[in-house]
């Protein structure tokens, strides 16, 4: 951050280059901005491999939520810029990652630009994206395929039992099917419930906003999803497309002259100029599974297998927990959580540090594409929460266990005995199933995380245990669902996290405030006085390497559109 005399000359020339830019061109017209990938919410460094190979452009940085928003900001403050041409590729973005782009534009609008969405193909989250534009243009070969979503589940138990593994795991409660995909061949009647609710959640959002971003009604939205695919003449003729023409057709009745690539464009903007000093907001991240020790990226696999790519670590996100308690500058904090879950133990360590922090600074959950299980752990003890309607979350449930090998080795051919020392020294090995006793053990651990998980959610959400334990069981609800049950406070973005902390702060919600991310310090920190740790956290700690309780979501699933 800037002291005061750097900021006073930066401005000052900020002030004549926006001059000099205002002059030299008086118009932009329309400035052409394209929407593909995944878009993480934050800037996310390039993952660095070894010299020579860091010199190949093998793993480029995705463009950001936090970059494009700054790009449309920029348009919707400049006077001389008439609208957007959005022109939409390849989204791999998850739903509520899908539902910030679509307030983005709808927030561009409200600013009195003009968007127009050149299409070229569209799949039902594409479709609803669209939706948000003002004219929806799609070339003669185009259509749309806004066939509706789709979940799906994998099990694995009989592929396991080829090799002789069997999966020997306990879960609480009915709705915590995670371990369903090792143990068991089909969808269980709560698994099967669950999916369906999260699925009419999803659908009738998409579905809505469709319909309201078009002018239908959601009936017709509904029926005419029963009749895709819809070629471009078609979807014109139903009321979910404008226009049919090629994009150098649509180029030349925007005006060639008139619309500039966003590379063009940045140059002759003008940059924001702010005076005031005033305390910054810091964003603290979640993402990916959380495990103990520090975060970690993992470089992506060039293939379409399920993998995980990031890893929260407890130690690095409590450091940034830690530098963000003893900046005076942050006044207040977003974390943002996009994350299944993980170990139930390094979730506890961070819940334990988001208290701490929001004793002394306000604390706003922003939950992403999901926040569940151990996501949502950590995400309870914060001041407030906010989701998107498509988030998944809740998934408040434990379970654990172990893969039994026995099958295997008789297969390979492989003797092994084992002997021990002491009654449980082989509860976790993978040599025999739990005997009744074992078992017995293991459930009661389990339900002692449960009980403290339930405990974490009464004490955030200021909720009687009995209604805890009927949200609970496991069960994942979507953003909207949660917000009906009171799992969180309000649905948005990172506009309305951002609202949500100006208030806390006691300011107006749409008053300027700058946003930094919060990096862990390099030296350890430890917390802050008078806040000690309690005794039963470092008896956890000296438990780490023995991790056996998991707080993750019921199934790894993909809703398809």
């Amino acid at each position: 951050m800037r002291t005061t005399e750097e900021m006073w000359v930066r401005n000052l020339f900020r002030t004549a280059g926006n001059f000099l830019r205002s002059l030299l061109r008086r118009e932009l017209g329309y400035v052409l901005i394209r929407l593909e990938g995944s878009y993480p919410e934050r800037r996310e460094p390039p993952f660095r491999l070894p010299f020579p190979l860091s010199l190949l452009p093998l793993f480029p940085a995705e463009p950001s939520l936090e970059e494009l928003r700054e790009v449309l900001e920029a348009l919707a403050q400049d006077r001389r810029v008439e609208g957007v041409v959005v022109r939409v590729g390849r989204l791999s973005a998850g739903p509520a990652t899908v539902q910030a782009l679509r307030g983005m534009i709808e927030r561009l609008r409200e600013q009195g630009k003009r968007v127009l969405c050149w299409l070229p193909e569209a799949d039902t989250w594409t479709t609803y994206l669209a939706s948000a534009c003002d004219q929806v243009v799609l070339p003669q070969s185009g259509a749309l395929f806004a066939a509706g979503l789709l979940a799906e589940a994998v099990f694995l138990k009989d592929a396991l039992a080829l090799i002789g593994v069997e999966a020997d795991f306990e879960a609480l409660r009915e709705y915590k099917v995670s371990p369903d995909t090792f143990r068991r061949s089909s969808m269980s009647g709560p698994h099967r419930e669950m999916l369906e609710a999260i699925l009419d959640s999803l659908f009738d959002e998409v579905v809505t906003q469709i319909a309201e971003g078009r002018g239908l009604q959601p009936e017709q939205v509904r029926a005419l999803i029963d009749r895709m695919p819809l070629s471009a003449r078609e979807s014109v003729e139903v009321g979910l497309a404008d226009e049919v023409a090629y994009e150098d057709e649509l180029v030349q009745r925007v005006g060639a002259e008139r619309l500039l690539p966003w590379g063009e464009a940045r140059r002759w903007l003008r940059r924001p100029v702010r005076w005031r000093r005033r305390p910054a907001i810091g964003v603290v991240s979640v993402e990916g599974m959380i495990v103990a020790g520090p975060s970690r990226r993992i470089p992506p696999l060039p293939v379409p297998l399920p993998f995980v790519e990031q890893l929260a670590g407890s130690e690095t996100v409590v450091q940034a927990l830690r530098a963000a308690e003893r900046d005076r500058r942050i006044g207040a904090v977003v974390l943002y959580v996009d994350s299944p879950g993980g170990s139930a133990l390094a979730s506890d360590l961070i819940w334990q540090e988001v208290r701490r922090l929001r004793e002394r600074k306000p604390v706003v959950a922003l939950m992403g594409n999901r926040a569940t299980s151990g996501g949502y752990y950590v995400a309870v003890a914060a001041n407030r929460i906010i989701a998107q309607p498509a988030t998944l979350t809740g998934s408040i449930g434990i379970w654990g266990g172990k893969f039994v090998t026995a099958g295997l080795y008789e297969r390979l051919k492989v003797g092994r005995e084992v002997l021990q020392r002491g009654a449980h020294a082989s509860l976790y090995a993978d040599h025999l199933p739990f005997s009744e006793e074992e078992r017995q053990v293991i459930r009661a651990q389990l339900e002692e995380s449960y009980g403290r998980f339930k405990a974490r959610v009464a004490e955030g959400r200021g909720m009687d245990p009995e209604r805890v334990e009927e949200l609970a069981r496991g069960r994942v609800w979507t953003g909207q669902q949660a917000l009906e049950r009171g799992l969180v406070d309000g649905l948005g973005g990172f506009e309305a996290a951002l609202g949500e902390a100006r208030r806390l702060l006691g300011l107006e919600p749409d008053v300027w405030l700058p946003v930094v991310t919060v990096e862990p310090p390099r030296p350890f920190q430890l917390p802050m006085p008078p806040h000690a740790p309690e005794k039963e956290r470092l008896t956890a700690m000296a438990a780490l390497a023995r991790e056996r309780v998991w707080a993750l979501p019921p199934w790894t699933v993909r809703i398809r559109g």
